[in-house]
């Protein structure tokens, strides 16, 4: 077993590479899988590299053949496992009586039951006896990762090694298969069609199908990026390609399928002495390379493009603290990433270097309090599926779980929950901060209290996060659902101002969208109900299990587009004043050309009460009071598209400005137009509070440059 760093703790322990977290929280990509009986090891290693370099989270190594495995595979991967840091997964049929074939060196495993299989071994048997195989091994046991796995088409070669005949692709049957997958303790559904291409309702069955954390994985046959796409689009975490890169020109046909195709000349090169110095204090490769820079040169808006000298994704504290030391001592540049959930200039570098936080394992403290100490550099989802087996859970999620929760921290944070509870950095009690100067500090309202107000929802400019304590509640699997619809936006702003008559807000969750010409609010209650009174009437009502996680299948269902520009923006106001807001986008936003060229969408919150939660000054219902509402404006326009760009910015600003004039703010994780007057008008002391302190941590004006600043 290998030993990594863990969050929080400066000390190294040896502890199990989180691959599947990994694999849930940089979904939808391209995995390789080399086949060590046809791949020369001095291939492999040079594909470990390349695909390292283009930010893929692992390397399979696999094939249906393993007759020789302990002679050929196993000193294969050790070998192979001196000369890469990637994680290596394994990717074999069980052998009866032995499981899934386990050797050193593996971090994880794919251990493949085959539900349709007529030997019996195959659908439950080899999980089991991997899993015995795997206990044995103590400590140097690898990850398991149990896949359900389905066989497509003509397939004497999958049929003759785990007795798979060719799985249905319609009728009664499919549903019934994705359903007993869904129910059972799998980690993921594999479909393999080795001579053609899964049928895209087969694979928008089993997407929508899947529990929330369950990820799809698609192989055999991949020989273009467009077919990559393709399945991305029908909700494909993985797709797995072999034989297409067993060619002479394999590095060209890698990037092509990872969406990179070709290099750009010009572009500067890291300066070799502070790559390797940054090097000798990281776990994991730092990226000077083009492609490996490439790859972190614009975020999920594709506004801009702006390309790093070196990339340093770190996996602990101690990490971070290096990297910010020595671009310190060389006098560099330096800005940090998440998962790049980012749509202006956050996120990026120009030319220096740039810190990328690498999801991991949540490492969850309960505390008898009813607070959760937590990574920041893991996704939400890891966080909140891990209290869920602990009976706790996070209050507020947004849409998007697979975000860092210290990404989300540096602007907010607000979905459902929000109506109840705030935003996600409303829940915060206590954070550790790694300062620019590379100190880590912890802070609260009575520890370093300056910094607890400003080290969070400030876009990250005073420091890293790297252990956060919040607040949960009791885990509730169900929740109570009801859904109104309305004819306008006007309308429906105009009917909920029932939510803040009581000192606390008579609904758990809350939130509204634009739908089939009209609007539909929906409302919930953790639990079995009961619903308030105001909701008895006029809706429609049911229970729902896990609710807040099915952001997971949606967002999977709709991945983020390569080709497409987002511009999204928030507009947070008190309750008079969004129903004039609301007046002004049913009539001049909402009607407008540039709405529905745009592929205009309105969704929208609300925040009970914020002025009970004081002390974060940058989020949007700062200063409100009663009853705020949030509008979120979202825009998709083809990458290229100047002119579709321009139309939609402009329409942002028409919004921005009427939402400033009633007295609202925007929230800060979007695309906005801002300027010096706006800035000083709406935050005032606090912004000169912000710029005085980084003036102090940071003398040299090189720790993370945002628009604060």
């Amino acid at each position: 077993m290998r030993e990594v760093r863990l969050p929080g703790n400066l000390s190294t322990v040896p502890t199990a590479v989180p691959v599947l977290t990994a694999l849930r929280a940089q979904a939808p990509g391209l995995l390789h899988v080399v086949d060590p009986y046809k791949v020369p090891l001095a291939e492999a290693v040079e594909k470990s590299r390349a695909v390292a370099d283009l930010g893929h989270p692992a390397l399979l190594v696999g094939s249906t053949d393993n007759a020789a495995f302990d002679r050929q595979v196993v000193p294969y991967v050790a070998e192979l496992r001196e000369r890469t840091d990637l994680p290596l997964v394994l990717h074999f049929p069980s052998i009866p009586g032995r499981g899934a074939p386990l050797c050193p060196g593996a971090d994880a495993v794919l251990v493949h039951a085959v539900p349709n299989s007529v030997r019996s071994f195959f659908v439950s048997g080899g999980l089991t006896a991997t899993v015995r195989a795997a206990t044995a091994l103590g400590q140097d046991r690898p990850e398991l990762l149990r896949s359900a796995s389905f066989a497509f088409g003509s397939d004497g070669k999958t049929h003759e090694a785990v007795g798979a005949p060719p799985t249905v692709q319609d009728g009664a049957e499919l549903p019934r298969l994705v359903a007993a997958v869904a129910a059972a303790d799998f980690d993921l559904a594999y479909l393999l069609y080795r001579h053609g291409r899964v049928p895209e309702a087969v694979l928008r069955a089993y997407r929508r199908g899947l529990a929330p954390q369950q990820l799809l994985f698609v192989g055999g046959g991949v020989t273009s990026y467009r077919q990559v796409r393709e399945y991305h689009d029908c909700g494909v975490d993985w797709v797995v390609v072999g034989n297409g890169l067993e060619t002479a020109d394999w590095r060209e046909t890698l990037r092509r399928l990872s969406g990179r195709p070709g290099d750009r000349a010009g572009d500067p090169a890291a300066h070799p002495t502070l790559a390797a110095e940054l090097q000798r204090g990281l776990r994991r490769p730092v990226r000077t390379d083009l492609p490996g820079r490439q790859a972190y040169a614009t975020n999920v808006g594709r506004l801009h493009e702006l390309l790093p000298a070196v990339v340093a994704p770190v996996t602990s504290a101690e990490e971070v603290a290096h990297v910010l030391r020595t671009t310190r001592a060389a006098g560099t540049p330096v800005a940090v990433r998440g998962s790049g959930h980012s749509f202006g200039l956050q996120g990026l570098s120009d030319g220096g270097v740039l810190i990328v936080g690498e999801p991991g394992d949540p490492a969850v403290r309960l505390r008898d309090e009813g607070t959760a100490e937590v990574s920041a550099r893991a996704p939400w989802y890891a966080a909140e599926m891990a209290l869920n087996a602990r009976g706790r859970s996070i209050p507020v999620l947004t849409n998007h779980l697979t975000v860092s929760i210290g990404g989300t921290l540096s602007v907010g944070g607000y979905g459902e929950g929000t109506i109840r509870y705030g935003g996600q950095v409303d829940l915060v009690e206590r954070f550790r901060l790694i300062l620019p100067d590379g100190q880590a500090r912890w802070c609260s309202p009575v520890e370093s209290p300056e910094l607890f107000r400003y080290g969070i929802g400030a876009l990250g400019q005073l420091g890293v996060l790297d252990r956060v304590v919040l607040r949960t509640v009791d885990y509730q699997r169900h929740t109570t659902i009801a859904t109104r619809r309305h004819p306008s936006l006007t309308a429906l702003v105009g009917s909920i101002g029932w939510l803040a008559e009581e000192q606390r807000s008579p609904v758990d969750l809350f939130s509204a969208q634009h739908y089939e010409g009209g609007f539909i609010a929906t409302y919930g209650m953790r639990g079995d109900g009961p619903l308030p009174p105001q909701l008895r009437r006029q809706t429609e009502t049911r229970v729902e299990a896990d609710w807040p996680l099915r952001s997971m299948r949606e967002s999977r269902r709709n991945p983020a587009d390569p080709s497409v520009h987002f511009i999204w923006a928030d507009y947070c106001l008190s309750l008079p004043a969004a129903a004039e807001f609301a007046r002004f986008l049913d009539a001049e936003i909402l009607p407008s050309p540039g709405y529905r060229e745009g592929a205009g969408r309105l969704l929208m919150l609300g925040v009970h009460r914020p002025e009970q939660r004081p002390g974060v000054p940058f989020t949007p219902a700062a200063g409100l009071r009663g009853l705020a509402v949030g509008f979120g404006l979202y825009f998709s326009v083809p990458r290229g598209d100047g002119a579709g760009v321009a139309r939609v910015q402009g329409l942002h600003r028409q919004v921005l400005a009427e939402c400033l004039a009633l007295g609202g703010r925007p929230y800060l994780a979007g695309w906005y137009d801002l300027d010096e007057a706006d800035l000083q008008s709406m935050y005032g002391a606090d912004l000169a509070a912000v710029r005085r302190l980084r003036r102090e941590l940071d003398p040299y004006g090189l720790f993370n440059p945002g628009l604060l600043a």
